[in-house]
């Protein structure tokens, strides 16, 4: 084992040990959603607060070189509007997830961040996917039809400024902490 793997994470977690970027929404737009989640999906709850990943996993820490490079990127972005909603599911895969909007403007933002020396010359398998806040991932394919019909007008729906880029770490129980917020926009 490398040293820097976790003994009690498996296997699949362990390109995430040095964290990625993601869009953490505030805390009142999250109160309600981790509940949902800590009731529908207690392994994924544990594992994160209600979020929007950004990017790929970091393949190593992140240097005080490409923090500036990061935040000189960052500056170019002007905040924007997102909403959440409605519950949707990803198919084929099993989980139910709020929609984002507006996909265009995430997805600038993503291909800003992930243009950066800290992805370059990596493949980038997520860059494609959808924007989405997962409210359960570890159910089966039939449990996310039954959530989806029980849930669907029932859950809070909204919008939330997106002013900040958020890189989170796990720690050595595979929850993912706060870690730093780079703004957007040249502040």
């Amino acid at each position: 084992m490398a040293s820097d793997q976790q003994p009690a994470w498996e296997t699949w977690q362990d390109e995430f040990r040095h964290g990625a970027f993601y869009l953490f929404p505030p805390r009142d737009v999250a109160a309600p959603i981790n509940e949902l989640r800590a009731r529908l999906d207690p392994k994924s709850a544990a594992i994160c607060d209600a979020h929007i990943s950004l990017s790929e996993p970091l393949v190593r820490p992140l240097s005080g070189q490409q923090l500036d490079e990061l935040r000189s990127a960052l500056a170019t972005v002007a905040p924007c509007e997102l909403t959440y909603g409605p519950l949707t599911s990803i198919d084929p895969h099993p989980g139910v997830v709020f929609a984002i909007n507006p996909e265009d403007a995430f997805f600038a933002l993503r291909a800003v961040v992930q243009s950066t020396s800290i992805f370059a010359g990596r493949d980038l398998p997520r860059a494609a996917r959808v924007p989405h806040m997962t409210v359960a991932e570890f159910i089966s394919l039939e449990a996310t039809h039954d959530l989806l019909a029980e849930l669907r007008n029932t859950v809070p729906v909204g919008s939330f400024l997106c002013d900040r880029v958020d890189y989170a770490v796990p720690d050595a129980s595979f929850h993912f902490e706060l870690v730093l917020t780079l703004p957007l926009g040249d502040t």
